[in-house]
């Protein structure tokens, strides 16, 4: 192979390397396969060497490329800045260019042709705002204030800045003092087509022209604080109608500011009036316009308070609208009806409090892309400064929604990867534990409001419906046994009458959601109980029990003894107890049933519990009547073991009954009474079979 056939680095990335013609040539040169296997191993090799070197240089130049990344997005936003400072120093110098230099003689020799044509000006302008009224639903109030002129509307379609997707189709108008959005009435009320949405001060915005890039035609952007909008027009000229109308509006307003200054140094008093004129008093004119002349902290009230929402510095913004409410009120009792500037900074105080009002619910927000890691902590200022403002049902509902989020977010963090017990503990205790936590939080924001108490006291009680709603999933299954039950409910139940210390108790709600399964999980247990009766009775022998060692009864003395039952009685020998293994069984699941039963006790609950006390008690004495009936041999032993069922286990059962009940079971001291015959060793014949219509009971 030739030496300039070799693959090198140059040879690849020259500008003049056509890979077609290259392999061509290869393929006539080389002879064989290991040649051209050797020839792909130094290509794979060229290609590595290639890959890591862009690796180390995209490594090298990384902290570059994020801060070039910076430097263009700030740059951005200051071409928007300057965009916007370019347009208005544009407007100022055509204000200026046609501000007449002569005083009042040059308007004088048009007068009166100025005069019609403003008049029948100012009539079209009536007419159309009338009209526009007709139309809009919700605008009466914004439309009534003196000087605002209609310029320009349209239909604009709205779309999502970020992804260019599309909105929804809006209705726009355009005057020299705001710019009004509205959407298209669904109801059809009347002659109102549209319904008013939101109204931008001029002041406050900023137009910006799109460039068309592919399907993005026919754009212009409005920057508003703190939120972008882009629009986008039928056809260019339409667009650049919008543009010019825009324009058209900044150099009215700037226009007419500039005669607001003129017109307050024209009211001031002259400096060249003569003094010493006995007919002149430099201070009548500045007594009779004194209410005009307002400071400059109120003039300037409205960019203090854009600056204070960008700086986020809430609490001083609060402060300026108080300030100026509480200015506006004092110039009202004094003067009796505001004056033109006082209803302008009014309007647009109004604006900005509107604006700080969303700016402060959109930090009570739930977002999935939004960080939960302050938890309420982090929203305790958005909920002061929103009650503040007088928010306080708004505030209250979004920051129920953000403990839900919350609530719901640290519950999907325990895993069921232990026993069932193990997971109710800890589930409950999440759940219960941030409840508390919540409600504390809630007490701190909203000490004293009837309202948003019951909203709360609405949350809490759904919260934990859909708690009870999973408990009930996971606990209440066919397999599950009622000792786990109880274990899960008592520990439910604890954890519920922690909110009680805030004044909140519903536990009366969780005992009323876990009533209807308790019912059916006590009905299975007592079936189940009765089954296992019966298979025992099949096998019982009607022997004494074997413990076989001294040791073993030792053990099995202690273990009953724990659970209130003295078999001391019943030894006989060194390992014998004069009563059955069935009858022991029996004793020792009964009891665990009872406790079972008298943890789960409600009021609801109890009649329940006693019918499955009885029914299971008795499935074990009708297997003693009936093996005394058919035993005749074995009748002394198996009236001992009636005799500790009916007398030594129900005397315990009536005892711990009555402990947490307060009174003995009804239903027990029935089943004793029916079969009190068994104890003397005699079938209870007194224990009728009979019907209500049999001939015996008639």
């Amino acid at each position: 192979m030739e030496p300039s056939k070799e693959p090198t680095l140059n040879l690849l990335s020259s500008k003049d390397f056509v890979p077609e013609k290259y392999v061509r040539d290869l393929s006539q040169s080389l002879v064989g396969g290991p040649e051209l296997r050797r020839l792909r191993k130094k290509i794979q090799a060229l290609y590595e060497e290639t890959n890591n070197n862009l690796k180390r240089n995209v490594y090298h130049n990384y902290m570059q490329f994020i801060d070039t990344a910076k430097e263009i997005s700030h740059l951005e936003s200051e071409m928007y800045q300057l965009s916007h400072l370019l347009s208005e120093q544009k407007a100022l110098l055509a204000a200026l260019s046609t501000t007449s230099i002569l005083g009042d003689e040059t308007p004088m020799i048009t007068g009166a042709e100025n005069k019609n044509d403003a008049s029948e000006r100012g009539d079209e302008n009536r007419q159309k705002l009338a009209s526009i009224l007709e139309k809009v639903e919700g605008c009466k109030e914004l439309l009534e204030v003196p000087g605002r002129t209609y310029l320009h509307e349209g239909d604009l379609l709205e779309v999502d800045p970020v992804d260019n997707n599309t909105i929804k189709t809006v209705h726009a108008y355009l005057f020299t003092d705001g710019f009004m959005t509205t959407y298209r009435n669904t109801n059809n009320r009347g002659l109102m087509k549209y319904v008013f949405e939101v109204m931008y001060e001029l002041g406050s915005l900023a137009v910006v022209n799109v460039r068309d890039i592919g399907n993005n035609k026919h754009q212009f952007k409005l920057l508003i604080f703190p939120d972008t909008r882009v629009f986008q027009c039928t056809a260019s000229s339409s667009k650049k109608e919008w543009l010019d109308k825009f324009d058209q509006a900044k150099k009215a307003r700037l226009t007419q500011e500039q005669q607001k200054r003129e017109s307050i140094v024209e009211k001031s008093p002259s400096r060249s009036a003569s003094i010493e004129s006995p007919s002149f008093n430099p201070f009548e004119d500045m007594e009779e316009d004194v209410g005009t002349i307002h400071p400059e902290w109120f003039i300037e009230i409205p960019e203090e308070l854009d600056v204070c929402v960008a700086q986020r510095h809430f609490e001083e913004a609060l402060i300026f609208l108080q300030k100026s409410k509480d200015y506006i009120t004092q110039f009202v009792n004094t003067n009796g009806q505001p004056d033109h500037v006082i209803i302008d900074i009014q309007r647009k105080v109004e604006l900005r409090h509107n604006n700080l009002t969303e700016v402060l619910m959109k930090e009570l927000e739930v977002n999935p892309d939004k960080s939960q890691q302050g938890g309420l902590r982090a929203a305790r200022r958005a909920v002061r400064l929103l009650n503040q403002l007088g928010r306080s049902t708004q505030s209250c509902d979004l920051f129920l929604k953000l403990c839900s989020s919350i609530l719901k977010t640290q519950c999907k963090r325990v895993k069921r990867e232990c026993s069932t017990a193990m997971y109710v503990r800890h589930l409950s205790s999440v759940v219960f534990t941030n409840m508390c936590h919540m409600t504390e939080e809630f007490l701190r924001a909203f000490p004293s409001s009837s309202s948003c108490s019951s909203a709360y006291v609405v949350w809490a009680s759904n919260e934990l419906s859909l708690f009870t709603s999973h408990f009930i999933k996971q606990v209440f299954m066919p397999q599950t046994s009622l000792s786990t039950l109880t274990e899960c409910v008592v520990l439910v139940r604890s954890q519920c009458e922690r909110l009680c210390s805030f004044g909140v108790d519903l536990c009366y709600q969780l005992d009323g959601a876990l009533r209807t399964p308790l019912m059916q999980a006590l009905k299975d247990t007592r079936d189940k109980s009765i089954e296992v009766a019966k298979l025992r009775a099949l096998e019982d022998k009607w022997i004494p029990m074997n413990l076989r060692s001294k040791t073993g009864l030792a053990r099995f003395l202690l273990q009953y003894s724990e659970m209130g039952l003295k078999l001391d009685d019943y030894v006989t020998g060194d390992i014998w107890i004069q009563l059955t293994n069935s009858t022991l069984v029996f004793a020792k699941l009964y009891l665990t049933l009872l406790n079972d039963c008298l943890q789960l006790e409600t009021t609801e609950l109890l009649h329940t519990i006693n019918e499955v006390l009885y029914d299971v008690f008795e499935a074990q004495v009708r297997h003693v009547e009936s093996s005394l009936r058919n035993e005749k041999q074995q009748r002394k032993f198996i009236t001992k073991n009636a005799d500790f069922l009916l007398v030594i286990l129900q005397d315990l059962c009536q005892k711990k009954y009555k402990e947490t009940i307060g009174f003995e079971c009804e239903s027990l001291h029935k089943l004793k009474k029916e079969y009190s015959a068994l104890i003397k060793g005699v079938s209870p014949t007194s224990r009728s079979t009979k019907t209500k219509y049999s001939s015996e009971f008639l």
